[in-house]
């Protein structure tokens, strides 16, 4: 009897897997065993304040060159589409994460799809303990930007609640794992570069703030 890999966790996994049928659910969904999701209301402050960076640099030439960016990602997964639509055979999950890409694209603004992606590295660089390894918050990334789209979402009624019920589709591991490198070489690069941009005027705000309150000791 085998039982499974998480400390604490006395499950029985299958016989030639690692985890319990619970954590094998949260690996596959959320990208390791401890793993929570993080939600919209959690994301919701370092959106504000990606669209306040934004706001306050209206004619930065990143805003265009992102968007730029989007478009080369949605041709790119509409090629690959395409390629299976003729028939030519090709990597089934890469045929998936193209499908996914394109369902956030016909529903959802570039913008706010990279305000999203540049959101959850903020989220990422303020709180890294939030994530419990790499594959978690690339997990988490597609999550959320899966979620901006209404046509991730299953509607089911339950007749012993008496009431319509709600359940995001789960992408296998294999094809997030796609999508999260996709918008990752798009958009990682200046998402780290302004979540270490906002942290660090954060860090200087809290300097002045300090300095002064050290002078004002002095007065009489």
């Amino acid at each position: 009897m085998r039982h499974c890999h998480v400390p604490g966790c006395g499950g029985r996994t299958s016989r030639y897997g690692r985890y319990c049928s619970t954590h094998k659910s949260r690996v596959r969904r959320h990208g390791a065993p401890h793993q929570r999701g993080i939600t919209k209301a959690e994301l919701r402050p370092y959106i504000r304040l990606v669209q306040t960076r934004i706001d306050r640099n209206p004619g930065h030439p990143l805003w265009p060159h992102a968007e730029g960016l989007w478009g080369a990602l949605v041709d790119h997964a509409r090629g690959i589409c395409g390629h299976f639509a003729k028939g030519h055979a090709g990597n089934r999950y890469e045929l998936l994460a193209a499908r996914e890409l394109l369902k956030v694209a016909e529903s959802v603004p570039a913008r706010g799809v990279i305000e999203a992606v540049w959101a959850m590295y903020l989220l990422l660089e303020d709180r890294p303990r939030r994530f419990t390894s790499d594959d978690a918050f690339r997990a988490q990334l597609v999550r959320r930007v899966r979620g901006l789209s209404e046509m991730n979402v299953g509607e089911w009624f339950d007749p012993r609640e008496g009431r319509v019920k709600r359940a995001y589709r789960d992408l296998p591991p294999h094809a997030w794992k796609i999508l999260a490198k996709w918008l990752a070489s798009a958009f990682g690069g200046s998402g780290v570069f302004l979540a270490q941009l906002e942290l660090r005027q954060r860090e200087e705000k809290h300097q002045k703030a300090k300095m002064l309150a050290e002078a004002m000791k002095d007065i009489r």
